[in-house]
């Protein structure tokens, strides 16, 4: 079966799905409860700081939702996990909010295409590039300020494994949007493919991502993939932190 058919198949039953809960409640508060509710998910198993304040925010989404209702939530969960394991690198989530008619009704959004992802990718990303970054420092950083539902960094994060390059051990994603949920989007689909990172939520002209390109700030604003606490990057952290008290 080719990847466009199984993305159309998910597509299909992820819709079908999405479509089917809570019917009196309008498609846009269920997209974002959604989203909300898959982020915590993938959040809660790694950064502790901020698991009460989300689990908060989790219950109130549970709350609005009879039992069969919110199982439902699940099943999309799984669509959306077993369509990326089958097809890392694709926009599932930017596809699913344009087919359902969200962007009309979040600021007027239309997420880029992910085959001009991959062509930005492929122009902003010469291997010659990558190579001697690599070799300064062992990994490179990738930041989209404008992040949406991620398209961009899941197509650099297949251009470095054209080049043979490991995204997970050796790139950094950092991304930033003022919509919480589209960068929710963002958070998810990155978390899902393995790449460790983080997402901001806020306005990029008024308040940038500017700390330490590694630590990132550590507020609730801020969404640290899973991935990022795995090892070589908590050597990197534990490091970066070491370097600070010595005053390097």
């Amino acid at each position: 079966m080719s990847s466009g058919t199984v993305r159309g198949t998910d597509a299909r039953a992820f819709v079908k799905c999405f479509n089917g809960i809570c019917q009196w409640n309008n498609g846009w508060d269920r997209w974002n409860d959604m989203i909300n509710l898959f982020a915590i998910e993938l959040a809660n198993t790694v950064d502790l700081n901020h698991k009460d304040q989300r689990n908060e925010t989790y219950k109130r989404i549970a709350a609005k939702y009879k039992p069969e209702e919110f199982r439902q939530f699940g099943e999309l969960f799984t669509i959306l996990v077993e369509s990326l394991e089958r097809n890392p690198f694709q926009d599932f989530l930017g596809q699913m909010y344009m087919e359902l008619d969200m962007g009309s009704k979040s600021r007027g959004q239309c997420f880029t295409p992910f085959g001009v992802c991959q062509a930005m990718a492929s122009m902003a990303m010469p291997e010659e590039m990558v190579r001697k970054q690599l070799d300064e420092r062992g990994w490179i950083s990738i930041n989209d300020c404008a992040c949406g539902a991620g398209a961009t960094l899941i197509a650099a994060a297949e251009r470095l494994m054209q080049m043979g390059v490991n995204y997970q051990q050796h790139a950094l994603f950092v991304a930033q949007d003022l919509d919480s949920t589209v960068a929710m989007m963002c958070y998810v689909q990155l978390s899902l493919i393995g790449c460790p990172g983080r997402v901001r939520i806020g306005d990029t002209l008024m308040n940038p991502d500017i700390g330490d390109i590694l630590l990132g700030d550590g507020s609730a604003n801020t969404w640290y993939m899973p991935m990022f606490y795995s090892y070589p990057w908590q050597g990197r952290v534990i490091a970066r932190w070491m370097d600070r008290l010595i005053g390097v």
